[in-house]
């Protein structure tokens, strides 16, 4: 058996290679098999370009051979445009020919949703395994390297000479391509790299995001993603990229939470797959937007500013302007300064009417000839970390003092400073404000998603603890006295339980803990026993008590103390497809899946991300609320997450969901009074 080449040497010889062939080369210009190999060419690739066909000879000047062994010099690479049933064939002669890696363009795989489809597909794995060859896709359109330059592709974009630069693109898409390098070129922003990951039958997004890190021209790794195949070594990468110096964005597209509909578990139907990958991300310091423009335009002032964490400090021409920036910053959530008392000050002693905020509103100061300083003090803010200011296109007399101020506020705070007119400017006058080093937008939405991903937040730093490892899980679900036990060895707090197995039992359990009680009922196989009338409260004496042990049918029982609760929370741990473990939270009983709000971390996460994370959640919010008046039931909860945490890190892939379901939180701290273990099937 060949030994498979690894993957970043791989990607270097399809990032670089020495020449280039193309399986399936044609004289038809609408086919692939032509327009891939002419992009070659056109584009400037300097290494040797092939075709291979049996019935040519050349296609405008380009060479072709009848097969790989006739080729004249080694090729690293080819690009396959032949149907997805000759594709199996041509990535079988390749690795006999010894070529580095294919990049197959067909579709009819795996998403074809078809038996023969998942059938090819699966062989193509098996290639990659056995032969030594590396596989791009299927069900793609190519890559690009603008600092070789190099295009084997079939995308519009794939015929164009991309200006080179710091940013690479790995993505699912292939055919939005155009779209993200056009949008480039609109910003003046430069290429490096691009990838289009298909169907990821070999190679990963995560191979190509591994290998920007590595890339010396790349600055900023931005990805269009369906799914991943590894949320903790996504989370790897990130820290990789960071140590590097380098920026990451991201912009994950067909979310849904449907997939979760029919699990057994609460906290398996509350990780929505669009959750999970935000929780990821955060946890990651990886920027995120929702749209393709945003995507871009994030890229760009990534590789232009860097990260800069932090608030915005904002202003405008207009009230108006001023409350329309406020608006939109809460619907993006984009965190705005709150300005420090010295800063207040300063901007306040220029105003001649109304009050100071953030946004800025400049009317109130009688024009700039009288408020030059203005934009320099609100960037100046500490708590500042990026500008935005809205305008208007102005005529030399009125514009030049506004361009003046916001030219020595750029330069004096050496923060990112940036112009959005949504009626458009005059390029002379968008000149001047690209020449004080200030860039200029017109999507003010657009504009505000790139700031919030240049705004954010360094990743979560989580302790590094040594776990004792766990005890084998049955093959089954845990009971609830099983689940109760063994989360109480991990330090979740959990109600006082007595199993019993007669009537008898359950009344002297009663007894023994003091009334009033819940008993429920055990049965096998049950995860939500009030469903099913197995769960009994309130009851005050021995024969309430004898009464529910008869009304629930089932030979065991167990017997709780009723714990009085201010409020209900749902705590827990689900494995979420391509992210790995999350810690789930939020309000629980009869409010978890009806409204649904609940915040979710990857686990691992430190203490202070999980606190941070829950604080804006409607259960923080309740928690913080000076009604609230059991303060230390806030920490209790937190203590909790973090048992859990250990409990789901200890257990590891043994694990498919924990749920605590209600939390009781009041004054006695936070209590678990029931909960499900579930192992991984």
């Amino acid at each position: 058996m060949p030994a498979q080449i690894t993957t970043q040497a791989a990607l270097h010889a399809l990032f670089h290679p020495r020449a280039v062939a193309v399986i399936g080369a044609s004289d038809d210009t609408t086919k692939h098999g032509y327009i891939v190999l002419t992009n070659l060419r056109e584009t400037g690739f300097q290494g040797g370009i092939h075709g291979i066909s049996r019935r040519l000879r050349e296609i405008d000047g380009i060479p072709c051979w009848p097969d790989l062994a006739a080729l004249p010099e080694p090729v690293d690479i080819a690009f396959l445009a032949v149907p997805a049933e000759a594709a199996v064939q041509a990535v079988r002669d390749a690795a006999r020919a010894g070529l580095s890696a294919v990049i197959v363009g067909s579709a009819g795989y795996a998403e074809s949703l078809d038996a023969g489809g998942e059938q090819r597909q699966r062989e193509l794995q098996r290639l990659a395994r056995d032969h030594g060859i590396r596989i791009v896709g299927p069900n793609c359109n190519g890559i690009y390297n603008a600092h070789l330059p190099l295009s084997v592709g079939f995308n519009t974009s794939h015929a164009k000479r991309q200006k080179p630069g710091g940013i690479s693109i790995f993505s699912h898409s292939g055919a939005l391509f155009d779209a993200m390098a056009g949008r480039l070129s609109m910003l003046g922003a430069g290429l490096s790299l691009f990838a289009s990951a298909g169907n990821e039958a070999d190679m990963s997004v995560l191979d190509y995001m591994e290998y920007g890190i590595g890339h010396p021209p790349t600055r900023v790794i931005a990805l269009l993603i369906d799914s991943l195949d590894d949320g903790p070594r996504f989370r790897r990468l990130a820290s990789a990229a960071h140590a590097a110096g380098k920026h990451v964005v991201a912009l994950k597209i067909g979310g849904s939470a449907a997939g979760a509909a029919a699990a057994v578990a609460h906290s398996s139907r509350l990780a929505g797959d669009d959750a999970a990958y935000r929780a990821l991300f955060a946890a990651s310091g990886v920027a995120t937007v929702k749209t393709l423009e945003g995507l871009m335009t994030a890229a760009a002032l990534l590789d232009k500013y860097g990260s800069c964490p932090g608030r915005l400090g904002a202003l405008s021409t207009s009230g108006a302007g001023a409350s329309l920036i406020a608006d939109r910053c809460e619907a993006l959530a984009v965190p705005l300064a709150t300005l420090t008392p010295q800063t207040h000050a300063a901007i306040d002693a220029h105003k001649m009417f109304s009050r100071i905020g953030n946004p800025l509103d400049l009317g109130i100061f009688g024009g700039m000839r009288r408020s030059a300083e203005v934009p320099a003090l609100l960037l100046g803010d500490p708590g500042v970390s990026v500008g935005l200011a809205l305008v208007h296109s102005m005529n030399p007399w009125q514009g030049d003092p506004y361009r003046s101020a916001m030219a020595a506020a750029r330069e004096r705070s050496g923060k990112p400073l940036l112009v959005v007119t949504p009626g458009g400017m005059p390029d002379a006058e968008r000149q001047t404000y690209r020449e004080h080093g200030i860039d200029v937008f017109t999507e003010t939405d657009i504009l505000l998603e790139a700031i919030g991903a240049l705004m954010t937040p360094a990743a979560d730093a989580p302790a590094q603890t040594s776990r004792r490892p766990a005890n084998p899980l049955p093959a089954r679900p845990l009971s609830e006295p099983e689940s109760l036990r063994l989360l109480a060895e991990y330090g979740v707090r959990t109600v006082p339980t007595l199993q019993c197995n007669s009537t008898a039992d359950a009344v002297a359990a009663a007894t023994r803990l003091g009334y009033p009680v819940v008993l429920k009922g055990v049965a096998d196989g049950v995860a939500h026993k009030s469903d099913l009338g197995l769960v009994h409260i309130g009851l005050r004496d021995p024969d309430a008590v004898a009464k529910a042990c008869a009304t629930v049918g089932c030979p065991r029982v167990i017997v709780q103390p009723q714990i009085r609760a201010e409020l209900e929370a749902i705590a827990g741990v689900s494995r979420a497809d391509g992210v790995g473990l999350v810690l789930i939270a939020g309000l629980g009983g009869i409010f978890a899946e009806a409204l649904r709000d609940v915040v979710q971390f990857p686990l691992p996460v430190s203490r202070g991300f999980v606190e941070a994370g829950l604080a804006p959640s409607s259960l923080g919010r309740v928690l913080a609320s000076p009604r609230w008046k059991h303060p230390a039931a806030r920490e209790a909860f937190v203590d909790l997450l973090m048992a859990l945490q250990d409990a789901a890190l200890a257990l590891g892939d043994a694990l498919q969901a924990i749920d605590v379901n209600p939390v009781m939180l009041g004054a006695a701290g936070a209590i678990a009074v029931d909960a499900l273990v579930l192992p991984a099937a």
